[in-house]
């Protein structure tokens, strides 16, 4: 082979491994993809949500508009114990009863896990935010006896003290035979312990003297 057929031999594989080269794409590793992005988001909420107390939490829940009632409603009982709603007036401008008349409007919506929560989350309540409360948990009690028999049961004394009066206070303005009534109808078909005992002889008590 010549000289000059070498060279162009040499020349044009050079050219061909150029292209090649050229047309391989290259990752900008300075451009994040987009599962990164999504992941740094969420971090970063999570982070954001962590430094935030429960009063906190509830009301940026409930002014949440991309949540649906149902995701809404869950994401809030899940703050409910302990919250002060003392507080959450003072962070929201007085918004305590709207939030627990939005709560009470969505009460079907509450899952019976969240039972227990949402007897903690008595602190602070005062007036009418009391009644509007205690209706809730009338409510639930109505609904689901055995769910909030049971969380009752489980609660420490002044949790489960403050909710059987709640709820005994709430159900009260019905008449208290049929209540009773009622209840122990349900009670029959039951194996209660005898702490969910002692919670209805407790509500009975209640029903009796409700103030």
């Amino acid at each position: 082979m010549s000289k000059g057929s070498v060279f162009v031999s040499v020349a044009c594989t050079i050219l061909l491994l150029a292209v090649i080269i050229g047309c391989t794409p290259h990752a900008d590793p300075a451009a994040p993809s987009e599962a990164s992005n999504e992941v740094s988001k969420h971090s970063a909420v999570s982070t954001q949500r962590a430094q935030q107390s429960k009063e906190e939490l509830v009301l940026s829940f409930y002014k949440d508009s991309s949540l649906n009632d149902e995701v809404k409603v869950r994401h809030i009982t899940d703050q409910l114990a302990g919250i002060d709603w003392r507080k959450m007036n003072e962070i929201s401008e007085h918004q305590s009863m709207e939030i627990i008349e939005y709560l009470y409007k969505q009460r079907a919506l509450i899952p019976s896990e969240s039972f227990p929560n949402v007897i903690k989350g008595t602190a602070g309540l005062d007036g009418a935010l009391t009644e509007e409360y205690d209706n809730l948990m009338g409510d639930l009690f109505t609904r689901d006896r055995t769910a909030m028999t049971r969380a009752l049961a489980n609660m420490d004394k002044a949790n489960r003290v403050q909710g059987i009066g709640g709820i005994g206070y709430a159900l009260s303005y019905r008449d208290p035979k049929e209540v009773k009534k009622e209840i122990q109808q349900w009670q029959a078909g039951q194996q209660l312990t005898t702490a969910e005992k002692d919670v209805i002889r407790a509500l009975f008590a209640k029903l009796d003297n409700p103030y």
